[in-house]
């Protein structure tokens, strides 16, 4: 018997799951013709190089968190071990922007939260009041968590206004892009939850947390790393190892989803052309609003309510001639920059220090970030305003006084979810209900459990893991 499914998205959720369910189906001996399909016109979704002679430059995400092993896993199985290249160790230093000035992270902390106290207090990022308030988490109680909060509220009544503001918003929001009062707690930094309910005291908790000598993943030191040519290998490798049993059609556009006798009728749109297909498993790996217009008519009320808002962004490419940059950015890997500020940078990468194998002696690279929730107004800007808007303020807070020779402009229109308080428990009711309702059909990816690389790749692969055990069981026995 052959089976048929369709994987919708060709991002690398997507992507990860046809290659896991025909990996899978090929150990277990069965017959499994995969369809991947993809509205726009090339893979990959959020990852994309940018190759220019000896330049490799990123447009989307730089890295892969490294101890999370679905990453490393998977460029393991790729082939692609040889090519791991760590972030380099001599730009490990961080700034962040206070009063229109680069400040050091403060030393003898985990994740901002102090480790040391004495390091803690010489730190001129926080006032002295600041600082005390955010001691103050030693004497404060232990925090009511049964119910989700959004992770402001939770680090502003245990550290402070001045502490979230400063420190924590523009470190721990700026991975989503969000707003940190509106983030969900148990979503998106769990941990510190974890830490609070072991330990009383946030402070406590990471004193607990010893720094790690040894290497933070078994192939080196860092905590980051990539591949030498650029993250968009992966794609084409991924592509590459798909390409004899797996159909993925680019520029196919899903409008409508189905139930049948026969399974799930998708109805496919490229090009004016409109068709149906018939598929015994959907794997559903799209941003939230997609699943929506494909699901919603097939789910109870609650699963309607579902929802994530997304946030668009930009990068900035700045590249400047190496010749005429007389700032010393070799010992940091860039600079944070809290929503107080009111910036149109909202972060930057100094991509020459942090991975110095995607340029060359001929340029100094910087990578810088535009537009958060609540701060999308820049993003307005055409490209070139934007880029020399983002070159003033490079000025202005780096003191990099020349003029880029090149500058790329990649923007991300509603690209990063931002999981609202009680996301979890929201997810778990659509879970559940597209069980009931959809049986042989799945959701995955970024907008839904966690949107780094990793946790893209985990989702990916399990739920191509349970499309399979389903086939396999229930569709043999219709």
């Amino acid at each position: 018997m052959t089976y048929r499914v369709a994987v919708i998205g060709a991002g690398i959720t997507g992507l990860t799951a046809a290659r896991r369910l025909c990996k899978d189906a090929r150990l277990q001996e069965q017959n499994v013709e995969i369809t991947v399909y993809e509205a726009s016109d090339r893979i990959g979704g959020k990852v994309i190089t940018y190759r220019d002679g000896r330049l490799t430059l990123e447009g989307g995400p730089d890295s892969i968190l490294a101890r999370k092993p679905a990453g490393i896993n998977l460029l393991r199985e790729l082939g692609l071990a040889s090519e791991v290249v760590e972030q380099n160790p001599a730009s490990t230093h961080t700034y962040i922007v206070k009063d229109g000035k680069l400040r050091s992270m403060p030393r003898g902390t985990h994740m901002a939260i102090p480790r040391d106290i004495s390091t803690f207090m010489e730190s001129d990022v926080l006032s002295a009041q600041g600082k005390f308030r955010t001691l103050f988490d030693l004497l404060l109680p232990r925090t009511d968590l049964s119910k989700d909060v959004s992770l402001g509220h939770f680090l502003r009544t245990r550290l402070g206004d001045e502490w979230v503001d400063g420190l924590a918003e523009p470190l721990l929001a700026g991975i989503y892009a969000g707003n940190i009062d509106e983030l969900s707690l148990q979503a998106t930094w769990p941990q510190f939850g974890q830490l609070a309910d072991e330990y009383r005291s946030l402070i406590i908790g990471a004193r607990s947390m010893r720094p790690k000598a040894a290497p933070a993943n078994q192939n080196g030191r860092s905590a980051f790393i990539t591949v030498k040519g650029g993250l968009e290998t992966v794609i084409e490798r991924l592509a590459d190892e798909l390409e004899p049993n797996v159909t993925i059609k680019k520029s196919h556009h899903i409008s409508k989803l189905e139930q049948t006798s026969e399974g799930y009728q998708l109805t496919v749109e490229t090009n004016g052309d409109v068709t149906t297909a018939t598929f015994d498993a959907v794997l559903v790996c799209t941003p939230v609003k997609a699943m929506k217009r494909l699901l919603d008519v097939h789910l109870p009320a609650r699963s309607k309510q579902f929802d994530v808002p997304y946030v668009s962004t930009a990068t900035v490419i700045l590249g400047y001639p190496a010749d005429s940059v007389d700032v010393d950015l070799s010992h940091a890997s860039g600079f944070l920059v809290p929503r107080t500020e009111n910036r149109a940078i909202t972060a930057s990468t100094w991509v020459s220090s942090k991975w110095p194998h995607t340029t060359d002696e001929r340029f100094v690279i910087l990578r810088c970030y535009v537009g958060r929730a609540g701060q999308q107004a820049y993003l307005s800007l055409d490209d070139v305003e934007m880029a020399r808007l983002v070159q003033r303020e490079v000025r202005e807070l780096v003191g990099l006084s020349a003029s880029p020779a090149f500058h790329k402009v990649t923007r991300w229109n509603d690209a990063m979810p931002n999981y609202p308080v009680g996301h979890l428990s929201q997810w778990a009711n659509l879970e559940e209900d597209i069980r009931a309702s959809l049986p042989g059909v799945w959701v995955a990816g970024g907008g839904y459990r966690g949107l780094g690389l990793p946790d893209c790749i985990v989702h990916g692969e399990e739920v191509a893991k349970v499309a399979l055990s389903y086939l396999t069981q229930q569709v043999r026995s219709r």
